[in-house]
């Protein structure tokens, strides 16, 4: 007769537990990847829209785009400015269908500002009409802010992980930032 080697319950229930315990030190690395990622993607569409800003003003005598900087509550509701993502559309190809472009769309909106707003990043309407080249030679707008400081487009919500992958409530806290010389970053 020949013996069968084979696995016992015990060893197989054993196996599974190391199994469970390793994937399980495993989900919080892999969350926290997965978050710097859509972070970057975030920060690749501000660049993005900070190349349409700087086309729209090529194609307008230098001159930034009039929008909104909340579009579901108007500056002015008697007289509302249009949308940024339907100003700078044109110049990023988009024509007029800015609904299903994901340039405007931050992959942490968990607020639904892209569904309310056609944005998840707020213009800056303190800088509406200036001109740009005043942005890029160092004029100093709002009682001084430099340019590089300048924030023209920036997040509606404190929607990224911050320096160290969240603030001590573990929840997220940073603004990623479009500034006026066309640098993107975090604002911590």
């Amino acid at each position: 007769m020949k013996t069968q080697k084979a696995f016992t319950l015990i060893e197989l229930l054993v196996v599974i537990t190391i199994i469970g315990i390793l994937a399980s030190l495993l989900m919080p690395a892999l969350a926290r990847a997965k978050a710097k990622g859509k972070d970057t993607a975030c920060l690749n569409n501000l660049k993005q829209l900070g190349l349409a800003v700087t086309m729209y003003a090529d194609e307008n005598k230098g001159f930034l785009p009039d929008a909104e900087p909340l579009p579901s509550e108007p500056l002015d509701p008697s007289n509302p400015m249009p949308r940024i993502c339907d100003v700078i559309a044109p110049q990023l190809g988009l024509g007029n269908s800015t609904n299903s472009s994901t340039v405007f769309r931050c992959p942490m909106d968990n607020q639904r500002r892209f569904e309310t707003e056609g944005s998840s990043y707020e213009w800056n309407y303190v800088y509406s009409g200036k001109k740009l080249d005043d942005l890029k030679f160092g004029y100093r707008f709002r009682g001084g802010i430099p340019t590089e400081k300048a924030m023209l487009m920036f997040d509606y919500e404190n929607f990224h992980l911050g320096r160290n992958g969240s603030n001590t409530n573990g929840q997220t806290n940073t603004k990623n930032i479009l500034y006026g010389d066309g640098h993107v970053a975090m604002m911590h």
